[in-house]
This record gives C-alpha cells, sequence and structure tokens, in this order.
C-alpha cells in the first residue's frame, strides 16, 4: 500500500510540475480534508498536505531547475508577510532547539509552522498572478465548502430531533471522518466558505447564478447556526456586525434601517438560542476541559516564561498532567493558539503571533476603506478569512491550510486590485499629459 501512495505521489509531482494551477485548484478543493490521512512508510499526511507537499516540490524542483539551466525565465519571488512570520518563525525554531525534547520540537517546527508558510502561503502567493486564476481557486474553496455543508446536513438523518444533542455532526466515511471528528472543523470551514460563497455572489454576472449562491450562503449560514458550535456562533456573530456596519457606511444606510430585520432575525432564531443554552448547561465537561487546558498554559508559562516549552509540546505538558490524564485520558492540543503560543514559545512567541494578527488587520482595514464601495466582492472575502482565523482563538487549526490559504487569496486579491488601479492612475496619467502636449 504505502508502493501505491508513493505512485500517487510522484504523479501529483509530475502533474505539478507542468501544471502548477492544477496543484492550487486540487489545495483548494480538498482544504477542509484533514481527517483522510495517507501513510507511506513513516510519513503520515492528511491529504490536504499530501497534495500542499507534492505542490510544494514541484515548485521547488522548478525554480531549481530554472536557476541552474535557464536563469534568465527567474520571475522574481515574493514572500508575503515576510517579516512578521520570520520573527515568528525565528522564535519558534529558537525555542525548539533550546527545548528538553530538542529532536520533536525542531520535527514539529518544520512539520507545521514552517511547512505552512512555505505550502499556503509562499507558493499559492507566487503562482497566482492574475485575477482569472484566484476567482477559480476561490471557487475551488467554496466548492469544498459546499461538499462539507452536505455531508453536515446528512448527518442529521437519523438523529433524534428532540435529543439535546441534536446538531450537524462530522460523517464517517468508511469508518473515516474525512472533515475531523468535531462538530467544530465543520463550522469552521463553513465560516469561511459562507462569506466565499457571498463573495462569488457579487462577482457573478447571470442573476440565475447570483440566487443561487443567495441560497447557499443561506444555507451555509443555517449550517453555521445548526452545529450549534459556540465558536461558530461567535465568530459568525463578529463577521455579521462587521458587514452590517460596512454595509451601511457603503450604502449610506442608517442604522434604523436595520432594526426591524434584526428583530424578526432574532424572533426567528429563539428556538434555537434556547436549544443553545440548554445544550451547554447539559456540556460543562466541555467547559471544565478548556479551562484546565487553560491552566495548563499558564503554568507552563510560568515556568519558561521568555521561550516557553519549545515548539510542539503543549500536548506533552498535557499528557504529564495528573488531572487532566485522569479525568479525561487522552492528552489534547490546545484550543487556542494565544495560550499555545504562551506555553510553547513564551512572550516572544505570543508577540510574534499578535504581530501577524495586526499586520494582517491593517492589511485588510486599509483595503475595506479603499475598495469595498466598488469592489464589494471584497469584504466577504475578507470576512471570511478573518472567521478561519479568528476561530483560532478557539480551536486547534492554527498551523492548518484551511485556515491560511484563504488568507494568502485576499493578500492576493488585494494585491491584484493594487495593481489594477495603479495601471489605472498611470493610464490617466499619461493621457492627462498628452493633451496638455496637444494643447500647447
Amino acid at each position: 500500500m504505502a508502493y501505491i501512495i508513493l505512485a500517487v505521489f510522484l504523479i501529483l509531482f509530475f502533474l505539478f510540475l507542468v501544471k502548477p494551477k492544477a496543484g492550487l485548484y486540487l489545495m483548494a478543493l480538498t482544504l477542509p480534508v484533514i481527517g483522510f490521512e495517507l501513510a507511506f512508510f513513516s510519513l503520515a499526511l492528511p491529504l490536504i498536505d499530501f497534495v500542499a507537499l507534492a505542490l510544494l516540490l514541484a515548485f521547488a524542483f522548478r525554480l531549481a531547475f530554472n536557476l541552474l539551466f535557464s536563469p534568465n525565465n527567474l520571475e522574481e519571488l515574493k514572500l508575503p508577510l515576510f517579516f512578521p512570520f520570520f520573527l515568528f518563525l525565528l522564535v519558534s525554531f529558537v525555542s525548539a532547539i533550546l527545548s528538553e525534547q530538542i529532536f520533536y520540537s525542531v520535527w514539529y517546527f518544520c512539520r507545521w509552522p514552517l511547512f505552512l508558510y512555505l505550502a499556503y502561503i509562499f507558493v499559492p502567493y507566487n503562482l497566482i498572478k492574475d485575477q482569472k486564476t484566484l476567482k477559480k481557486v476561490i471557487i475551488a474553496a467554496a466548492t469544498s465548502s459546499l461538499i462539507v455543508l452536505i455531508f453536515g446536513f446528512l448527518s442529521l438523518y437519523g438523529q433524534d430531533l428532540r435529543d439535546s444533542f441534536f446538531r450537524i455532526r462530522s460523517v464517517s466515511l468508511a469508518g473515516v471522518f474525512p472533515f475531523g471528528e468535531n462538530h467544530n472543523l465543520i463550522a469552521e470551514f463553513l465560516n469561511v466558505g459562507a462569506f466565499f460563497i457571498l463573495s462569488l455572489r457579487f462577482l457573478a454576472k447571470d442573476l440565475r447564478l447570483k440566487r443561487l449562491l443567495d441560497v447557499f450562503f443561506i444555507l451555509s449560514i443555517l449550517g453555521i447556526i445548526l452545529t450549534f458550535s459556540r465558536s461558530g456562533w461567535i465568530v459568525l456573530f463578529l463577521q455579521g456586525v462587521a458587514y452590517s456596519i460596512i454595509y451601511l457606511r457603503d450604502r449610506g444606510l442608517k442604522r434604523h434601517d436595520f432594526i426591524f430585520p434584526i428583530i424578526l432575525l432574532l424572533l426567528f432564531l429563539s428556538p434555537l438560542f434556547f436549544k443553545m443554552g440548554r445544550l451547554q448547561s447539559d456540556n460543562t465537561s466541555s467547559n471544565e476541559n478548556r479551562l484546565l487546558l487553560t491552566q495548563i498554559a499558564f503554568e507552563a508559562f510560568k515556568e519558561k516564561p521568555l521561550l516557553g516549552h519549545g515548539s510542539g509540546s503543549f500536548i506533552l505538558l498535557v499528557e504529564d498532567n495528573l488531572r487532566f490524564a485522569t479525568k479525561y485520558g487522552e492528552a489534547i492540543d490546545s484550543h487556542g493558539v494565544l495560550q499555545k503560543n504562551l506555553a510553547e514559545n513564551g512572550v516572544l512567541g505570543f508577540l510574534a503571533w499578535l504581530f501577524i494578527l495586526a499586520a494582517l488587520i491593517k492589511i485588510f482595514i486599509k483595503a475595506i476603506n479603499k475598495y469595498s464601495l466598488n469592489y464589494p466582492w471584497l469584504t466577504p472575502l475578507i470576512l471570511g478569512a478573518l472567521g478561519g482565523l479568528f476561530f483560532q482563538f478557539l480551536n486547534t487549526s492554527y498551523y492548518k491550510g484551511k485556515v491560511w490559504l484563504p488568507i494568502v487569496l485576499v493578500l492576493l486579491a488585494i494585491k491584484l486590485l493594487d495593481n489594477q488601479n495603479g495601471k489605472m492612475k498611470n493610464k490617466l496619467k499619461v493621457e492627462a499629459e498628452r493633451r496638455v502636449k496637444i494643447k500647447k
């Protein structure tokens, strides 16, 4: 079996050598597939990372080949978010080599933060060069979200509506949960996908397609609600508030224009709020679990406040906690990227991660202020990407492609708009100068 998987990997590698964009589309389509692993020899990778690794190696091979044999064909490489990510990777690496579990920590650093930057940020940013390719990748990502949504609704079949834990769940296929076992993982990706679908709705020109995308968007929002994921609801609320504020501002509407629709929406959702309250009252174990994980993080931080215990060490700290092992059994990772960084990389890693967030938010706010009125598709694209990122304050996908590829797509969209507007300004400037010369 290992040789078959290796053969598949080589086929993908050679395909991506010839058609690198195919790798981008396949990455976007497989973004949420984190539960289906392909193992060859001692390496086991989720399907999405399997595809991303093949594309990364193909990209590196093409780069090396051009460097050696065709240096004139080399294109300038871009390093998006280089300085903030460089600081975070530097702190993570130093933390890893100073760790008591140095080999484990260094491997974790290479496998997750470093691989994340190279495969999901650096490579896509340098492969996508035009709006047509960008739109196709966005469509592929939105399609993968719809697939998750369909399987989510299928999970309701056979459940008892009277059960307090009636909700959209992960679906098992042949004993495998392709999108992960936890319902939060479904909500996490739908928070991204719903707003990507809304973005495509603004890009669509056909009226029937717009209406179909409206239906998909509404179903996606309903899907998030029916997961009864607290994190999903919180992120959706923040996305909704942000979008409403921007929508009101861009269209010159007043706040009272939204009062009646909001009242109707709250009345419609009131049974769901009641069910969520009841669900949480029956689910105290989850709250206690998260609280204990946070306590473990802060205790670890106090022991090594500057650089932490080393990249990837959080799950080892949980394993060593007798209270957690006795009450909950198998160790799990931190449900929150900030707690994880405090424990693993200390205050320096914590500040470096906040620097990445601050850099992204600055870019996104500037783009919204500049483009949201004339390019209404950009705002939901940004909110979708931010939804996946802010979900990581409460979840465990902080170093995964399904969080970071959407962010890179937004950065590329902003870059292409900047280039388009820059060309337009230069064209107008040249035209104005030409007219002045003619008058003279």
